[in-house]
């Protein structure tokens, strides 16, 4: 696995007012209406719209499409669409910052699949996991970028232009951090919101709808909602807030938003109890039990000195660091009173173990790792949640998957609590959440051992669940539960 090949995508961790979601559904209130898109220009021919030919733009820094999607799956994962799929792509912008593709094979079976998007990345990530499914099973499909210029910029400290959002690396990494490198986040380079992120994926599904209309004589008879991580956390927004828009949704390891519980809450304590955790060569119970009790699933390890410890691996053992990346980027987003600054000393590789263990870093605020580690979300936090708190008040069904072994996105801390809401707000029924076993949240892990598999064949058949439900009256067992599955064939579609 080559892990710097994750620096290229600078993965952090890391949108018809009145439309009815599909022919034949039953028409529900809108609980809001997005804001409004001009219509979209036409798109062209392509001979084949699949993953990999497809015309893509350009890279430039932070922004890099084929990386973006390479990044989320695990390679060698043969495409759905076994041969060339010809029909429409469009790509555009309808908003300031935000950048669309549509896809529409020749073969349009009338309906359509819209995806949120994971973490701070492109509207061309969804194209491998997503994008070649829906075409194979003749879908239109569209994807955003929620509006985010870029994803992040992998660069020396030298070259920044803004020091005060520079994450200094603080792991030596491939000699990263004596290097002085760090990442610049393109959601701290703007004024944006998860809320307005969740708009987006409202005003894409409203913009696609009208696109099909206009330039294919019909609104699509269905319109289906998915998403992974950041993604999946939009489509529940979406379902609870625009439910009208669609027939129904998958959610894939979708972050939970709440005043109460969300990333910022637990992911502090992992970066507090990983250096005794780290420096025990991860047999510290005491620091193993705080993470534990953090919700986190229990650390998979194994003998393997370059790949020991799962939680190891989000925490310092990939360029993307995870966690602690994470910690900095949410709470430079959310939190009214953090700061940061790091001078272009950066930070020192720490003298006993500079690959396992954060370094000294001459910087302020939460550029500093023990900062990080000592986090606390202030009050204005839980205000600007707020705006965007999953309520589970659902209006359309929902399947759901999370990783019984994602230390990142944790079932405990994201799946379990939005059960609950869905539960207690009524809509049980029209909801089953499934715990892969063995699932992690980045599937390109599987191929470091630990007895992983990959999710995506999982997510592939809570979609077709889904369709079974809404088109067939298919109802399957074990509504408002966690159900735990081994083999994907276990989300039954009849």
């Amino acid at each position: 696995m080559n892990r710097l090949g994750f620096l290229t995508a600078a993965s952090a961790t890391a949108a018809l007012a009145g439309c009815a979601g599909g022919g034949g559904s039953t028409p529900v209130a809108p609980i809001n209406a997005p804001p409004p898109v001009p219509p979209l220009p036409a798109g062209t021919m392509v001979a084949d719209l699949r993953f990999g030919f497809s015309p893509t733009p350009a890279p430039f820094p932070g922004y890099d499409p084929a990386a973006d999607a390479k990044a989320l799956i695990l390679p060698g994962t043969p495409s759905p669409a076994t041969s060339a799929v010809p029909g429409t792509l469009a790509t555009g912008s309808y908003a300031a910052n935000q950048r669309y593709v549509i896809k529409v094979p020749q073969n349009w079976n009338g309906k359509l699949v819209v995806a949120g998007t994971p973490a701070f990345r492109s509207e061309f990530a969804n194209d491998a996991i997503w994008g070649d499914f829906a075409l194979a099973n003749g879908y239109a499909f569209a994807s955003s970028n929620k509006g985010l210029k870029y994803n992040a910029i992998f660069e020396a400290l030298a070259a920044s232009p803004d020091l005060s959002r520079e994450f200094p690396v603080p792991f030596d990494y491939a000699g990263l951090e004596t290097k002085k490198f760090g990442f610049r986040f393109g959601a701290l380079a703007q004024a944006t919101s998860i809320a307005a992120w969740n708009a987006d994926l409202a005003m894409l599904t409203t913009a696609t709808q009208a696109f099909l209309k206009a330039y294919f004589g019909k609104l699509p008879a269905r319109t289906y909602a998915v998403g992974l991580s950041n993604g999946g956390a939009q489509v529940r927004s979406l379902l609870e807030r625009y439910g009208d828009l669609v027939d129904g949704g998958v959610d894939w390891s979708g972050v939970f938003w709440s005043q109460q519980s969300n990333i910022l809450t637990y992911m502090p304590k992992m970066l507090a109890n990983m250096p005794a955790y780290v420096a025990s060569n991860f047999t510290d119970a005491t620091s193993a039990a705080a993470i534990v009790a953090a919700g986190y699933p229990a650390d998979i390890t194994q003998a393997n000195p370059k790949d020991p410890s799962l939680w190891f691996e989000y925490y310092a053992n990939q360029p993307s660091f995870y966690t602690d990346l994470t910690t900095f980027a949410y709470a430079l987003l959310l939190d009214p009173t953090a700061t940061s600054s790091v001078s272009l000393n950066g930070c020192t590789p720490d003298a006993t173990n500079p690959t396992g263990l954060p370094g000294t870093c001459d910087a302020t605020g939460l550029a500093v790792p023990k900062n990080r580690a000592a986090y606390v979300p202030s009050s204005g936090v839980a205000s600007n949640i707020a705006a965007f708190e999953h309520t589970g008040a659902i209006a359309k069904p929902l399947v759901s998957i999370a990783g019984s072994a994602d230390m990142f996105i944790t079932a405990p801390n994201n799946a379990k609590p939005y059960l609950d809401r869905v539960v207690a707000s009524g809509n049980g029924k029209k909801y089953w959440q499934y715990l892969v076993s063995g699932g992690t949240h980045v599937d390109t892990f599987a191929k470091l051992g630990y007895g992983l598999q990959p999710q995506l064949p999982f997510a592939w058949a809570a979609f077709k669940q889904l369709v079974a439900v809404v088109e067939g009256g298919f109802i399957p067992a074990g509504s408002g539960t966690q159900q735990t599955v081994a083999t994907p064939d276990l989300i039954r579609s009849a």
